[in-house]
């Protein structure tokens, strides 16, 4: 395994409150972040979709999200990636990932990739992600039209207690975040009558809500398609700024 999965990791478990120090450690490939907020707009009248937003920053002060290694098996740039928002009381085997192409995604920084990813879609049905952000500070996702989510069906307001989850998957990685009462997120609105559900400071899941589908293998000039998911999820880890691009 590669030498950045080995650092001095500070473990969150957001949903509990609690942090501790541990020694340096192989990080999972599920990394659980929590949502500052999470926002999904469908047509009031015919369920389609019309937004839906994630933007997910750390909860502990002075800590920062691992993110791929510029020109390793996880940078996006080299492998295409897939995105979800999912309703988690409706079938998740019906909650469609999205693709985002490898080759629509920017490294960040002087040496590209050092300070993060930025990923620019065209809004359309089969690319409505118009921005995703993959920084240490920030992930964030902006998807818009009726590709953004799977409405009306399964994805229909009322939401309801059980909540939303997100997930980007990039090779081996897979950052989700949760906005339910069991992350204890704020719940602004959950409206079917203006077609709006939005969320505000949920904690990081303890566990993904689902787990990421397999890594596709990286073959030059092709483009890999999503496949359903499979096996069991896994605690994350979140590491100090400091050591987080060597």
């Amino acid at each position: 395994m590669e030498a950045r999965r080995y650092c001095t990791a500070l473990v969150v478990v957001a949903a509990a409150g609690a942090s501790l120090l541990a020694p340096p450690v192989a990080r999972s490939a599920d990394i659980q972040i929590p949502a500052k907020v999470h926002l999904a707009k469908v047509d009031k009248n015919t369920g389609v979709a019309k937004v839906a937003k994630v933007v997910n920053k750390p909860a502990v002060k002075g800590t920062v999200f691992v993110i791929p290694t510029p020109g390793g098996p996880n940078d996006p740039t080299e492998m295409s990636a897939t995105l979800r928002f999912c309703k988690l009381s409706a079938p998740l085997a019906e909650c469609t990932p999205i693709l985002l192409r490898s080759a629509q995604w920017k490294g960040l920084g002087k040496v590209p990739g050092s300070k993060g990813y930025k990923y620019k879609g065209e809004g359309s049905p089969d690319d409505p992600c118009k921005v995703v952000i993959l920084k240490p500070k920030v992930i964030k996702a902006v998807c818009k039209g009726p590709g953004a989510l799977d409405a009306p069906d399964p994805f229909s307001l009322p939401i309801g207690p059980a909540g939303v989850g997100w997930e980007l998957v990039v090779g081996d990685d897979r950052y989700c975040a949760e906005s339910s009462d069991a992350t204890g997120a704020t719940v602004k609105q959950d409206d079917p009558a203006k077609g709006v559900w939005k969320a505000i400071k949920a904690n990081a899941p303890l566990v993904c809500f689902a787990a990421a589908p397999p890594s596709p293998t990286p073959t030059p000039g092709a483009t890999p398609t999503p496949t359903p998911p499979y096996g069991s999820a896994s605690r994350a880890f979140l590491a100090p700024a400091a050591g987080l691009l060597r």
